[in-house]
């Protein structure tokens, strides 16, 4: 077995700057690789982020939000965050249910990404919904303004067009399709 690489940045120290309900803002004492000593300040979340891919065939399920921090209406994935003592499975199926209407009877693991690990150690842990089922209860309207079924042309068109602008949507959507085989026969990475 090989042996890891020395880590090429080093931290010296650590302390939470500032604590909220969802994370912390950390200040790092930390040495680069060239041997620089400064201080860095990260976001640091407690439990990753959900998203879901939904797909009927070649469909997929996108929500309409408007976003105040960015002050944009887009289109997305469903997602959310992680309740403490909940699994990642079973986040995802409530967000699912919450934000869109439907239940899933199949829920798989699709892939894991950060979403800038320049600055934040968050991470998205996204699941491919498929066997979509619609509830009585409907979604969300404070989260949610709409929830649409997309071909996959539109979907590209809207990818295309900047139409889909956070990388929680992006990144598993781009994924989907360029797989665009049987949903339910994905080669996982467990989260």
């Amino acid at each position: 077995m090989a042996d890891k690489p020395e880590r090429p940045w080093k931290i010296l120290s650590s302390s939470r700057a500032h604590d909220t309900p969802y994370f912390s803002v950390l200040r790092q004492q930390v040495i680069d690789s060239e041997g620089k000593s400064f201080d860095y300040h990260s976001i640091s979340f407690r439990r990753p982020a959900v998203g879901i891919v939904a797909r009927r065939g070649t469909d997929i399920l996108l929500l309409r939000q408007y976003r105040f921090l960015v002050d944009e209406f887009v289109w997305a994935i469903p997602s959310g965050g992680v309740a403490e003592g909940e699994s990642l499975e079973q986040a995802a199926a409530r967000e699912f249910k919450e934000e869109t209407g439907y239940v899933t009877g199949c829920l798989k693991p699709l892939l894991g990404c950060y979403a800038s690990y320049g600055s934040s150690n968050q991470r998205f842990e996204i699941f491919l919904a498929t066997d979509i089922r619609e509830t009585q209860n409907g979604f969300d309207r404070s989260e949610v303004m709409s929830v649409r079924w997309f071909s996959r042309d539109e979907v590209l068109d809207l990818i295309r067009s900047n139409g889909v602008v956070d990388n929680l949507s992006l990144s598993p959507l781009l994924f989907t399709l360029l797989e665009d085989c049987d949903p339910c026969s994905f080669r996982n990475a467990q989260p």
